[in-house]
């Protein structure tokens, strides 16, 4: 939009490419319109000929030191994260998402929003045995409301893919290859090759 507006505006990126949070939320084979977007910025960027650095994470020292008449800090978020025990076998859904780690055979999905839905979805049209453990009463309850298709679709798939999904409980630890959880209905272990937490986002404001 800046450049369209006449200004000259250049663009500093950590990562290999453009995009952020939308690469692993397109990594799905049904999220595949999430990348297409990523990609015509992309396209974007080379037609407007806007100057973009790659793999550069900017410091306080390099901000001090260039002569910009405006600088805009849009460093985004970062996947919550939170110990459970064995964290060698803990990931995020991001993290699992853009397979930067294998979750194995048997994986639970901590997390039953959009993200966790869809990964856990994901997962199992892989052949993997995957379970979603929410805390609330239902799945997708929080963050709405979401597109009633998206939804709708989530809902059906997830049975559907045997897809097994836990409401009402707490993880309480994860040891030896079990994930405990608290129900109403009492104490649960759940066998599991890892777990995926996908319980939001937090501002990655340490830059500003």
């Amino acid at each position: 939009v800046l450049a369209t507006r006449g200004h000259v505006p250049e663009i500093f990126e950590k990562g290999n490419r453009l995009g952020g949070n939308l690469l692993p939320g397109g990594a799905p084979e049904f999220k595949e319109d999430d990348i297409a977007l990523a990609d015509w910025y992309e396209r974007e960027m080379e037609r407007l000929q806007v100057p973009v650095h790659l793999n550069t994470q900017v410091t306080k020292e390099d901000i001090l030191k260039a002569d910009f008449d405006t600088l805009m800090i849009a460093t985004g978020s970062v996947p919550k994260v939170f110990s459970l025990g064995d964290d060698a076998h803990v990931f995020t859904a991001s993290q699992v998402l853009m397979k930067e780690k294998d979750c194995g055979d048997t994986a639970v999905v901590i997390g039953g929003g959009l993200v966790g839905c869809e990964t856990a979805l994901w997962l199992a049209q892989q052949g993997k045995k995957v379970t979603v453990v929410e805390a609330l009463d239902k799945i997708m309850a929080v963050n709405g409301p979401l597109c009633h298709a998206n939804k709708d679709m989530l809902e059906a798939l997830l049975p559907f893919n045997h897809v097994a999904v836990i409401t009402g409980a707490k993880v309480t630890g994860y040891q030896n290859g079990f994930l405990n959880i608290s129900t109403a209905q009492g104490e649960k272990q759940i066998y599991c090759d890892s777990v995926i937490l996908s319980v939001g986002y937090r501002e990655e404001n340490s830059l500003y």
